[in-house]
């Protein structure tokens, strides 16, 4: 019921989008297993200092770098990256069971054995991310077609998290991917995810 969806998280009223009255859009990373050591910038938070948070609009957990704080708050144009939110990527959504409000993954099977099924980011009910995966249980192959991440989404590690939840699928398999050289961003992108492009020996002969 949207009762309850509107009052779980204790802040009452339902998120109108464009006050930002439950925060801003900031980065995302999966949770890790233990707290984090360093900050989205590399400095150390047993020095700098680490605050723990809770992000209304995401409804989710992170952390705040107080160096970063403090470099921000004096260099106004500089990248915001000073907060991270953590979402545990084993947790998953159909979805007909996702959450209304903040962020969350759902899942979508394949059709079928040996098809494309797809992870989505979903804030407010609203996907903003997209990544497409099939799975091979005869040859224990991953493959990622492509990762889609709307366009005031990205630089922020949402496709980065979607490439995350797509390998805890299935951890032990062999995972490359079948995406094409693009522009710039999406070639760095993909160098970034450690997932090697898929060769013609790799190609999978149960999945279509």
């Amino acid at each position: 019921m949207s009762e309850k969806n509107e009052t779980s998280s204790g802040v009452g009223g339902v998120p109108s989008g464009s006050r930002s009255e439950y925060g801003s859009i900031i980065p995302l990373r999966p949770r890790p297993a233990t707290p984090p050591t360093r900050c989205l910038r590399g400095h150390r938070l047993d020095l700098g200092g680490m605050t723990a948070t809770y992000h209304h609009l995401y409804r989710l957990h992170g952390a705040l770098c107080e160096i970063c704080r403090i470099v921000e708050h004096h260099d106004p144009p500089a990248r915001a990256l000073a907060e991270w939110a953590h979402i545990d990527t084993s947790v998953r959504y159909s979805a007909g069971s996702a959450p209304e409000y903040g962020l969350v993954l759902v899942a979508e099977p394949p059709p079928h054995p040996g098809g494309t099924g797809y992870l989505q980011l979903r804030l407010d009910d609203t996907s903003v991310a997209t990544i497409d995966v099939t799975l091979c249980g005869s040859c224990h192959r991953g493959t990622v077609h492509s990762v889609h991440v709307d366009k005031r989404y990205r630089r922020l590690g949402y496709g980065r998290t979607l490439i995350a939840a797509a390998l805890t699928l299935q951890p032990t398999y062999t995972w490359t991917t079948e995406s094409k050289p693009g522009t710039v961003a999406s070639t760095a992108f993909w160098t970034t995810t450690g997932l090697r492009r898929s060769r013609i020996e790799d190609r999978c002969p149960h999945t279509a």
